[in-house]
């Protein structure tokens, strides 16, 4: 069968004029994508060294709805830790207060893992979840009692001592007694005979000795009084994980903002996505999720303190690896703007003064009658 020429190389000319089309696209992206700043081959989404980080929907949906973030606290607003309870593998010092104390304590504790510590002498006590305070009334108590008790069990030593004695006396008096008297007899005695006085006398001796005793417990309860303080807390840290140089985890001093925790894993790698990093709150199963959206050109950049979070125990920072679409929309700054919208509408600069000498007299008052003039208008809208 004959075939027109001319028709048969139209869908090769067709093919070609799409893929001239396509690879002058493609070459157009990597260009502009490379002058914006494009450094590695997985930014540019090629499939060799691909990111192995990406970030869910799910958690980037929740990172860019406004809700609970907006009012944590961050740097410039850090707040303490809520009442501190202690975990395994945390450290306590316990000691006593003062120098003339009877008692003798181990120094460092570590919590084991069984949830315990132990007291020396005083045993071994559960603290895990507890608070420093309530560890303090704990064994506090604890040494009360045993001291109590210890001082309670020699004074009863003491009085059967003093009885076997007194008897013993008796015993010796009453054979010298009857070698003097051998036609003497006890029921020679009548009852009326016995000394009244000398019982009352007894019972007041037993009143000043238990009188004795319970001063003596006071006096060594109130100089064994202890210290208990957290010299460690091991057990809480963070994690930073995804493009980072130094991923794992990282001890909790408390103040720690997510700037530090960045630097501390050896900052951004060359395939960080910069524009998507979260912080990701652990949070039990059926509760809502905390994940928190990072503005990081803003924060390092502008000092914007906006999503610069404080961080708390447990805490997970995730920088995902740049994808081509990412690349691209960043690069071309497509919602750039949008891509960070805790802080895309707080970044004024502020009025500063000219030059690097000190601040005069007339610029401080201007500067004072600016800011009366801004919050009046505050006010009034």
């Amino acid at each position: 069968m004959h075939r027109d020429p001319e028709f048969s190389l139209k869908p090769v000319a067709a093919s070609a004029t799409w893929l001239h089309r396509a690879l002058l696209l493609a070459s157009l992206i990597l260009t502009c994508a490379a002058v914006s700043g494009c450094s590695t081959l997985s930014s540019l989404g090629l499939p060799f060294g691909s990111t192995a980080n990406p970030i869910l929907d799910s958690a980037k949906a929740i990172s860019e709805s406004p809700g609970r973030s907006l009012q944590l606290p961050r740097e410039l607003e850090t707040q303490p830790l809520e009442n501190y309870l202690v975990e395994i593998g945390d450290t306590l010092f316990i000691e006593a207060v003062n120098f003339d104390a009877t008692i003798r304590l181990p120094g460092d504790q570590i919590i084991q893992p069984d949830g315990t510590i132990s007291v020396g002498e005083f045993g071994s006590w559960s603290v895990v979840k507890k608070s420093v305070e309530q560890i303090q009334a704990e064994v506090q108590s604890i040494i009360d009692v045993k001291t109590k008790q210890d001082l309670e069990a020699e004074f009863a030593k003491e009085q059967l001592r003093d009885q076997q004695t007194r008897e013993d006396q008796t015993a010796r008096a009453a054979q010298d007694s009857g070698a003097s008297r051998p036609d003497f007899e006890l029921a020679d005695v009548d009852a009326e005979d016995i000394d009244v006085d000398s019982e009352s006398a007894e019972a007041r001796r037993q009143r000043e000795l238990r009188l004795a005793l319970e001063r003596r417990i006071e006096d060594q309860i109130g100089r064994n009084k202890i210290s208990v303080r957290l010299v460690n807390w091991d057990s809480q840290r963070f994690y930073v994980l995804g493009e980072v140089n130094s991923p794992g985890f990282f001890r909790f001093t408390g103040n720690q903002t997510v700037l530090d925790a960045i630097i501390e894993a050896g900052g951004l790698s060359s395939k960080a996505n910069h524009h998507q990093i979260i912080v990701s709150r652990p949070t039990p199963c059926g509760s809502c999720r905390i994940v928190m959206k990072i503005c990081y050109d803003q924060i390092v950049q502008l000092g914007d303190a906006s999503t610069n979070y404080q961080l708390r125990p447990g805490d997970r920072v995730f920088v995902p690896g740049l994808t081509l679409i990412d690349d691209i929309r960043n690069s071309l700054k497509i919602g750039k703007t949008n891509s960070c919208p805790r802080c895309a509408d707080c970044q004024t600069g502020c009025d500063l003064p000219t030059g690097c000498g000190q601040v005069t007299t007339e610029y401080s008052a201007s500067m004072e009658t600016d800011s009366a003039a801004v919050e009046m208008l505050a006010v009034g809208q």
